[in-house]
């Protein structure tokens, strides 16, 4: 049965702190061939991609990638958990022996499973404690955060894991892993670099987000993505093909 390391992604576009998390998986699975499931043209809260899902899947596939799985729309703009079940759903179609691969705040592979299992199996201990925090007004993800870590009862090793937004998808791969009961075995790597969503530069790493707020400022980003990866971004806006919040320059 051949090894397939798997990658959930949007590549929104695809940047260093991408090729540095292939490159890694890879080096660590050493795969027979290395699959991505990703977002078409409409990716989180259902804004439009940067670039068509053509030429993300293409930046992609010039990277290391052997062959990209578009995820349904319906899955891709929904909420977390969904887009993860969406995406293992998919990954368990292949019937493959697969590893799993995400990127995360934490990098620790243990310390996200047992988070995921406690959301998954809901020990009453916790549901008791989660209730607690809610009846003091918090929102649900404060409340959550609250009760897991009295649970636990270990706050030196797990605070600020549920704050952390890649944290947070890996936990809902792994939830889905655990309850679809598959033998997908997940791992991570830790993210380099700029969290999710910051508008900084570290080095030559970037977040998506801020590579898609440079070029709306017509700054380079040349030194943030691969040189084939840039080229194709450049055909693209070459060709007025780009699209900033719902409009296209």
């Amino acid at each position: 049965m051949s090894k397939i390391l798997a990658i959930i992604c949007e590549y929104n576009p695809f940047h260093n702190g991408h090729l540095y998390q292939l490159t890694e998986s890879i080096n660590t699975v050493h795969p027979d061939f290395v699959v991505c499931i990703m977002s078409g043209n409409f990716v989180e809260r259902g804004n439009t991609a940067l670039i068509n899902k053509w030429a993300r899947a293409e930046m992609a596939l010039k990277s290391g990638v052997d062959m990209v799985i578009e995820l349904p729309t319906i899955y891709s703009i929904s909420s977390a958990e969904n887009f993860a079940a969406g995406s293992i759903k998919i990954l368990n179609s292949l019937k493959c022996d697969t590893f799993l691969s995400f990127g995360s705040e934490c990098g620790d592979i243990d310390v996200l499973n047992r988070f995921a299992d406690i959301l998954v199996n809901e020990p009453s201990e916790y549901v008791t404690m989660l209730n607690h925090e809610l009846a003091k007004g918090l929102s649900f993800p404060k409340a959550r955060e609250n009760a897991m870590l009295l649970y636990i009862n270990d706050i030196r090793n797990y605070a600020n894991v549920l704050s952390g937004s890649n944290n947070i998808l890996g936990i809902e791969y792994l939830k889905q892993i655990i309850k679809t009961g598959n033998s997908i075995k997940p791992i991570t790597i830790k993210r380099m670099g700029s969290e999710y969503n910051s508008l900084s530069v570290v080095g030559n790493i970037a977040s998506a987000t801020a590579i898609r707020e440079m070029l709306l400022q017509k700054k380079s980003v040349k030194n943030l993505m691969s040189k084939s990866a840039y080229s194709i971004l450049e055909e693209e806006i070459k060709k007025r093909k780009v699209c900033f919040r719902y409009f296209s320059i």
